[in-house]
């Protein structure tokens, strides 16, 4: 059996260990970018300068289409490994190939799905990149998108929801809520590559744990490309993500916290790990709820843009670097990983440690974010609400 699992790991992108999927698709990403940016240049899909943004010149997307070659390649290259020693396995293994159907069907059927999503919104992504939808058509798009990959595909959360149609809409209204802030963390140079980057390798830690080496992988292959790009992406950007690649990689995200197993029946102490995935994407999360309340305060239209309400706009207007935002970004996130990874060792009153954590570092956002009619220095932003 052990053979098999080694096969079924090489379909999804899996050779080896855990350990190493990282480094293909960050190689794949950095090679593959410079040419995406020329794609997308010839393709039309450029961001423009406009007043809602911080940019001062053109700049392609393109940033999306190399994450999404790398994984594709990443995962193509993976399959051909597992077909290449299809035939040793099955000499080692009688029964191989209908022992490697049974794995896939009944404990990993959520890999096809998740890359059957993630192919979905980088299609919806690269259609607004191209097209740019307004705010509510771009809502009822995603809506339709996530039904689809929780009704259709069958990733959504089960744990401890018996009713018939809750776990349905709670992972529906999950997918986007992470997808829109994710896409709405993409507002300057660097940011949301470098705090995905840190959710994905947090979330495969913690899954390590428990030796979930299949969504670790997953995670970690992502977390590769997501840096690949961001060599290309960090101040000052050479390209932008676009949202085909911030829809995907929220995909991802919200995807992999539902999938992800967080309660270990005689392992973890208490059942509350289930809120793990707030504290691991409280970082976009509560940027997103900072900017639609700040709109709201000012009496504007929440779901469309500006370029004042984000935490990146209104570190520059406190004297931030780009820079020192992206670390800031990529740090904040690390100290909430590690205090939700924490939660699958606390119980009672310890647990209220890692929020404490957690609930540190959405204050300090606060404090480095200047108030809502604040002038905002010009730098770099993309074409996010």
């Amino acid at each position: 059996m052990d053979s098999v699992v080694e096969a079924i790991m090489l379909i999804f992108c899996v050779f080896g260990t855990p350990a190493i999927t990282f480094f293909p698709t960050f190689a794949l990403a950095f090679l593959i970018t410079p040419y995406a940016a020329r794609l997308a240049c010839w393709a039309g899909l450029v961001a423009r300068v406009r007043p809602e943004r911080l940019h001062r010149e053109p700049k392609p997307y393109g940033g999306g289409i190399a994450i999404a070659i790398s994984l594709g390649l990443w995962a193509l290259a993976s399959l051909l490994l597992m077909l290449a020693f299809a035939d040793e396995y099955a000499l080692r293994e009688p029964g191989y190939w209908g022992a490697a159907q049974s794995l896939i069907a009944t404990d990993l059927p959520w890999l096809p799905r998740l890359a059957a999503g993630s192919v979905l919104f980088f299609i919806v992504g690269l259609a607004d990149d191209r097209r740019a939808f307004g705010a509510a058509a771009k809502m009822a798009i995603q809506f339709l998108a996530a039904g689809v990959c929780v009704v259709l595909f069958g990733l959504k959360a089960t744990v401890w929801l018996r009713a018939p149609i809750l776990p349905d809409a709670i992972s529906i209204l999950w997918i986007v809520a992470v997808v829109n802030a994710y896409n709405m963390l993409d507002h300057a140079d660097g940011i949301a590559a470098a705090a995905g980057t840190a959710a994905f390798v947090a979330l495969a830690l913690e899954q390590l744990t428990f030796g979930d080496y299949a969504l670790a992988s997953a995670a970690l292959t992502a977390a590769g490309a997501l840096a690949g790009f961001l060599i290309y992406n960090f101040p000052p950007a050479k390209l932008f993500m676009g949202d085909a690649g911030s829809m995907p990689i929220g995909f991802l995200l919200a995807a992999l916290t539902i999938q992800a197993q967080y309660y270990h029946e005689g392992s973890t102490p208490s059942r509350l790990v289930v809120l793990i995935p707030l504290a691991l994407l409280a970082v976009p999360l509560f940027d997103m709820v900072c900017v639609v309340a700040a709109r709201l305060w000012r009496r504007q239209n929440p779901m469309k843009g500006d370029a004042t309400s984000h935490l990146a706009h209104r570190m520059l207007a406190r004297g931030w670097s780009p820079r020192g935002i992206v670390a800031f970004a990529a740090g904040a996130t690390a100290v909430t990983g590690a205090a939700s990874a924490s939660m699958y060792f606390l119980s009672g009153p310890a647990l209220a440690a890692p929020w404490i954590v957690v609930a540190a570092v959405l204050a300090a956002m606060l404090l480095v974010r200047r108030p809502p009619h604040a002038q905002v220095a010009r730098g770099s932003s993309q074409n996010q609400p």
